[in-house]
């Protein structure tokens, strides 16, 4: 009987052990790092330009505002939500491990300016965005949330024109 018993208990371990390790197809597969945006990057598309004058800036729903300053992050938190637009200088351009996302920084300290986040689906459309560090660009969209932060997500390459003097 004890013996019946240990072979039962053997197998059901096997049998469990099998299960356990067996591969589930039903569980997504692994993310693959994206590959940088420089390597995918348009080779048609181009950054527009524009003349800021008095600061006023068309926006794609067609109302006119005024361009935030790129490290006025108070003013771009009361419009989370909202279509707006930012000037500034690129301080940085920055790709976190994995390459799923490319973050355009005004600031070397980034907490000190405002961010446009660009996400590995669309880093396709856009030109290279290495290219515009150290220029001066108005970005225009929607503000979103992130960690109570505002910062605007880039979708099409229309949001980002270079500012000519």
């Amino acid at each position: 009987m004890l013996k019946r018993s240990l072979s039962l208990v053997a197998a059901l371990c096997a049998l469990s052990f099998s299960l356990v390790h067996a591969q589930d197809d039903t569980k997504p597969a692994a993310r693959e790092a994206a590959k940088p945006q420089a390597s995918v990057a348009s080779k048609t598309a181009k950054f527009g330009t524009v003349k800021l004058g008095d600061g006023s800036v068309k926006l794609g729903d067609g109302s006119v505002t005024k361009a935030l300053k790129a490290t006025d992050l108070a003013g771009a938190k009361k419009l989370i939500g909202k279509e707006a637009a930012f000037e500034g200088t690129v301080a940085t351009v920055y790709t976190p491990k994995g390459n799923g996302l490319l973050i355009l920084n005004f600031d070397k300290n980034y907490r000190n300016a405002l961010t446009a986040v660009l996400r590995s689906k669309n880093y396709a459309e856009f030109p290279d965005m290495q290219t515009l560090k150290g220029k001066h660009v108005l970005v225009t969209g929607k503000f979103e949330d992130y960690k109570g932060s505002a910062e605007l997500v880039l979708t099409k390459p229309d949001q980002i024109k270079l500012i000519t003097e």
